[in-house]
């Protein structure tokens, strides 16, 4: 997938611990930053922005010691810029979904889109989310359910944007 960035390629650090196998899921769950995005993000000489964002997401979760996290917790992030930043990957458990029942039937991909600031997904950012989902189903055996983080958990992720393209079938646009 040329939309792809590996996890070398935006300067991941090691997961604490081996990451869980999973075989195969469900689907994917789809998630939203549930924070301020700055809206200028999505502007397109501000890519070069994207894979700092990834690495602070990746801090953010290390350090989380509610959580207990041993790396980024999601499977893959999409950029405003349609851009796919490997998370934990394909056959990866996640990290993402709330428990670990849950984490084992979906792979979980956040776009990279907030509660405020950016919150309305552009086409560039719908077509990576469809990527992504495309390179688990091919890389990590994903079963063909696309659902939002709510579907699962009682949260407002992946916000009501997302969450209505999600309802329309997740569409390529």
């Amino acid at each position: 997938m040329e939309t792809l960035v590996t996890r070398a390629e935006w300067g991941a650090l090691p997961p604490l611990e081996q990451w869980r196998a999973l075989p195969r899921t469900r689907g994917v769950k789809i998630h939203y930053e549930g924070r301020q995005v700055p809206a200028d993000l999505a502007l397109p000489d501000r890519h070069h922005r994207c894979a700092a964002r990834v690495r602070e997401i990746q801090a953010m979760h290390l350090a989380d010691t509610v959580q207990g996290w041993i790396d980024i917790a999601y499977n893959a992030l999409v950029c405003p810029h349609g851009r796919v930043f490997e998370g934990r990957g394909a056959h990866h458990e996640s990290g993402a979904n709330g428990d670990r029942g849950l984490n084992r039937a979906h792979y979980a991909v956040c776009a990279m889109i907030g509660d405020s600031g950016l919150t309305e997904p552009g086409t560039a950012l719908l077509n990576g989310l469809c990527d992504a989902v495309d390179w688990l189903r091919e890389h990590g055996a994903a079963g063909p359910e696309v659902a939002g983080h709510r579907d699962g958990r009682d949260t407002d992720c992946p916000g009501e944007p997302l969450y209505r393209w999600i309802q329309a079938g997740a569409p390529r646009p």
